[in-house]
């Protein structure tokens, strides 16, 4: 992939930001599938481009006019263009879908023993269970006037959720070591929609307050968002206009959603979305515990659509199959979140390889509801003690909505249901399904990039933004997804460019989206486009146990690479096998070598490998 440098001098510091959705429509199930992609808003925050609901956000557009002189709103600092900088490149009027490279390549998946369908159906809308009747103490709310009705009496509950990561979007960071103070999502990057704050409200509409990010009070906690499925929310009015130049000429004008008397951005009903008749003070009388559609109104489309960041969490999850979650299906365990994740004084423990903050003192693991010896088999039961109970019981995910396994932010394309309906210029998302993992050794703590320090190159020439850490030694081994990116990097500081992508959205002008996040971080010169990465834990999707790998699917077979993993001997054949005794013409399989040597003689590992399992107490010869 081409490389550009260029120059940020001068750019003003200008994000402009639009809440936008996603339409996904998969092409090829089986096979890597390159779609247009937009920036969502997540879960059922926003409705679709079509009823009604969407064609009070239509644009005004005109191939004639210029918007580029448009004044700065000083008073409530909508970050509107004064001026639309000159891009060093512009898309192509006729565009090429071109993979990005470092793409990981993988057979086509190899379908499960019982999983036969072929074809993959839309995921379905996470709908909320109907509530019957209402709570017998809440009946005597007459009047909801914001989440002041609710710390009316649960003050010790809104005053642990406005301290949560939830709500601050920051945290303490133990499992991180490259950071050493709270930081979280607002402040930094990432390889999906880069990053939240030059965006301004767009990456709002999953934050569990009415509006706001910073000095936040117990008021600003909305409860309703994970405790009513019905309450449908988006930050509004959207009346405030504000038009750009797109790369094409055309004069595009999009609505914003207007402050309110405070300066703030303020969340509002969706009556439109709601059941007819529903009023809020219905809402208040019947809430509830969170359900699992509770939680996935914003985890199911992280990332922009449904399925995209996680790939072991979809719309599907609120009611999947046996084979989708055995776990969370009503036909299985039928399990909530909160069931794994135990929440504290609405502290929710839990966390991914590239998550930075943490909260909570019990982190879910499967021994919370399985034996730590579950198998009958002591072979089994031997491997639990390195190789992580979801690394044989998650074989594959993406297996419903599929899930983006990268990004090109240089191809972008017209998406007229982009941006609320408003339409979109998108980038290119390459997307998979049922995709087999990755596989890496991870001891629980993590390599995140901070946004305030520089990162440098791997060997292979991709900069990692989270990286499992441990080692065959000290972790243990999970399934992980690896999400590829390719973003600007400032090439003096060695900085992430925080990527206006909301301006890439209503322009198209790339170059010009990474000029402005250069310009918003305070830095000035030159950048360049490099390939990213992640990797993400898969801990979600476990199938029925039948379903589980067998043994010949990694020894012998190709789930995973085991000599790249580091199961390797530490010499050649010959110098290792003569450390005891001369070359023998035997030909014994893996199985009966390992038997003969570690489960006969009780040799420890290391003397033919390179690494040691101390817990097994074994011997050196």
């Amino acid at each position: 992939m081409q490389r550009h440098a260029l120059s940020a001098t001068g750019i003003g510091a200008v994000a402009l930001a639009l809440t936008c959705l996603v339409m996904v429509t998969p092409r090829d199930a089986g096979a890597n599938t390159v779609i247009q992609f937009a920036q969502a808003c997540v879960g059922a925050e926003c409705p679709e481009a079509t009823g009604d609901a969407a064609q009070i956000f239509l644009p005004v557009v005109s191939n004639n006019g210029d918007a580029s002189a448009l004044d700065h709103d000083e008073e409530d600092h909508h970050h509107k263009p004064t001026a639309t900088p000159t891009a060093s490149r512009t898309p192509t009027a006729t565009m090429t879908p071109i993979a990005p490279t470092n793409t990981p390549t993988q057979p086509p998946p190899t379908p499960t023993p019982t999983a036969t369908a072929t074809t993959i159906q839309p995921s379905p809308t996470v709908t909320a269970t109907p509530i019957q009747g209402g709570i017998p103490e809440h009946m005597a709310i007459t009047n909801y006037e914001g989440p002041k009705t609710c710390v009316a009496c649960h003050a010790a509950e809104a005053e642990g959720a406005l301290h949560s990561i939830h709500l601050q979007w920051k945290g303490d960071t133990p499992d991180v070591p490259n950071i050493p103070d709270a930081t979280g999502k607002w402040e930094q990057v990432n390889t999906y929609c880069t990053a939240p704050a030059p965006a301004d409200f767009a990456c709002r509409s999953c934050h569990a307050s009415t509006g706001k990010v910073a000095n936040l009070t117990v008021e600003d906690v909305d409860c309703l968002v994970c405790h009513q499925d019905n309450y449908q929310r988006s930050l509004g009015p959207l009346n405030d206009p504000v038009s750009v130049v797109d790369w094409t000429g055309a004069t595009r004008t999009y609505q914003f959603p207007r402050k309110n008397a405070q300066g703030e951005y303020e969340m509002q009903p969706r009556f439109d979305l709601m059941a007819p008749g529903t009023t809020m003070t219905a809402l208040a009388q019947t809430v509830h515990l969170p359900t699992r559609a509770s939680c996935l109104r914003c985890h199911a489309t992280a990332g922009g659509g449904d399925g995209t960041k996680r790939g072991d969490l979809n719309k599907a999850s609120a009611n999947p199959s046996l084979m989708s979650d055995f776990h969370m299906s009503p036909a299985g365990a039928n399990l909530l979140c909160q069931d794994c994740h135990k929440t504290e004084n609405h502290k929710i423990p839990g966390r991914g390889i590239d998550l930075r903050p943490s909260e909570g003192s019990a982190k879910p693991t499967c021994t919370d509801c399985h034996n730590a010896a579950p198998h009958s088999n002591s072979s089994l039961n031997t491997h639990a003690n390195r190789v992580a109970c979801q690394t044989c019981h998650i074989p594959t995910f993406g297996k419903d909505s599929g899930t983006e396994m990268s990004r090109d932010w240089t191809n972008p394309t017209w998406n007229p249901a982009g941006c609320q309906g408003q339409g979109a210029w998108v980038g290119e998302e390459v997307r998979q399904y049922n995709v087999k993992p990755e596989y890496r050794f991870w001891n629980g703590q993590s390599y995140v990039y901070d946004a305030r320090q520089s990162i440098t190159a791997d060997p292979d020439g991709v900069y990692t933004m989270a990286r499992a850490l441990g080692s065959i030694n000290d972790g243990k081994l999970y399934p992980v997804k690896v999400h590829y990116s390719y973003q600007p990097r400032h090439d003096a500081s060695g900085r992430i460019v925080m990527y206006d992508v909301l301006w890439n959205f209503m322009t198209g002008k790339y170059e010009e989206a990474a000029q402005r996040g250069v310009a918003w971080m305070g830095l000035t010169g030159s950048y360049s486009w490099v390939d990213t990465r992640a990797e993400q834990l898969i801990t979600h999707g476990v199938v029925p146990k039948e379903n589980a790998l067998q043994c010949n699917n990694c020894h012998g077979g190709d789930q995973m690479n085991l000599a790249a993993l580091g199961y390797t001997l530490k010499g050649s054949a010959d110098a290792v096998c003569t450390q005891c005794h001369k070359l023998k013409d035997e030909q014994l399989s893996f199985t009966k070598l390992h038997k003969k040597h570690v489960t006969d003689k009780k040799y420890d590992c290391q003397w033919c490998h390179t690494f040691t399992r101390p817990e097994r107490n074994l011997r050196i010869p």
